[in-house]
């Protein structure tokens, strides 16, 4: 069975946006937003400016699965072999990484973090896994109903979702107008980061695939429209929130509205990268294990302990820019190192597991001969 050609644009994509996420983490637990913006106005305005042009990635990772999942056939055995391979990394890292840090601050065990290393996905590990494995398990039939609609209807069940998920819930974060508008005891958004906004995006992702019709391949080209758009999106985002302090909590919500399309027209952008490359494919494929080892929770302290930004002295000049890239670039590049590695070595246990399997799978007739 000949496997799907990846497409290297969308596959330079996953690089970026993870990049981003990292740099997103940078802003959060390195304390660069806090310290930028103690240094002063100017600094503290144009970390944030850059921030509010990476709120698209948690977005895109969706999108991009709605996209490309959307045509897939009906296949449960398949779904189950994707979802534990997902599962197999969660609990490699959870386990492994626990035991590290385990042994190197006994202060740690306890019946909670022993229990949790070993259930990452109830116990919440990685949010964005969990609610990313659940869409992976329910897409067959997310898939079978969606793929059945016209665009009418289609976009009928979007726009419900839509205005639950995205509209209504970022207007109830909105100073003011949540003293009227509610979504307390209907949903949980959560900034986006639940399981209705990733349902969302799955949901959109499909749309973009069967009804954004793309140019064949031979008049294929790189349309910057696209990427003027988002480029506006971020900075009208970024505007509202320093004209209306009233909007602040909802500024880069990942189901704002602003941010979804934002991550539309990235794909769209993307999508029209008309290039192979073994190399991106390869870093690409690296991407969710990244996460998993940079966003662990014991690695994120210990990570972020080392690698903060909180040093006032960062911000007498502009050399904290080229800092922070590299900071990003490195944690993506040591990351990925790891998880090609332990890809290898899943790789390397398969292979022997299924030549047990082919050895003890002989009959009887080719043993008696």
């Amino acid at each position: 069975m000949s496997k799907t050609k990846r497409q290297s644009g969308i596959e330079l994509l996953r690089i970026i946006v993870m990049m981003q996420i990292i740099f997103l983490h940078a802003y959060q637990y390195g304390l660069l937003h806090n310290a930028s913006k103690a240094a002063g106005d100017i600094d503290g305005t144009l970390v944030t400016f850059v921030w509010s042009f990476c709120r698209a990635p948690v977005d895109v990772f969706i999108m991009i699965s709605g996209y490309f999942m959307i045509t897939s056939q009906f296949d449960i055995k398949k779904t189950i072999r994707r979802s534990g391979k997902i599962y197999g990394a969660m609990i490699f890292y959870s386990i492994v990484l626990s035991i590290i840090f385990f042994i190197s601050d006994p202060s740690l065990i306890n019946i909670n973090s022993v229990i949790s290393a070993f259930t990452p996905l109830m116990s919440r590990t990685w949010y964005f896994l969990s609610n990313y494995l659940i869409i992976l398990l329910l897409s067959p039939f997310l898939n079978k109903m969606l793929a059945s609609l016209s665009k009418k209807h289609y976009l009928y069940f979007m726009g419900i979702v839509f205005v639950v998920v995205s509209l209504w819930s970022t207007l109830a974060e909105i100073d003011g107008v949540s003293n009227v508008i509610s979504v307390n005891k209907v949903l949980d958004p959560y900034m986006g980061k639940s399981l209705g906004g990733f349902l969302l995006m799955y949901i959109i992702g499909g749309y973009l695939r069967l009804f954004v019709k793309q140019q064949p391949l031979e008049k294929r080209k790189l349309n910057f429209k696209y990427l003027g758009i988002f480029a506006a999106l971020c900075v009208s985002d970024f505007v509202l929130a320093s004209v209306f302090p009233q909007y602040k909590p909802a500024f880069g919500m990942f189901n704002n509205p602003l941010v979804l399309a934002e991550s539309a027209m990235l794909i769209l952008f993307f999508r029209d990268f008309n290039f192979s490359s073994k190399f991106v494919n390869t870093v690409a494929g690296t991407t969710l294990g990244v996460y998993a080892i940079h966003e662990n929770p014991y690695v994120r302290d210990c990570l972020w302990h080392v690698a903060n930004f909180s040093n006032k002295h960062l911000y007498d000049t502009l050399i904290y820019i080229p800092i922070v890239i590299i900071t990003v670039i490195l944690i993506f590049a040591g990351c990925s190192i790891i998880e090609l590695l332990r890809l290898k070595l899943f790789e390397f246990v398969g292979n022997k597991i299924n030549a047990r399997k082919t050895v003890t799978s002989v009959t009887p007739n080719q043993k008696a001969k």
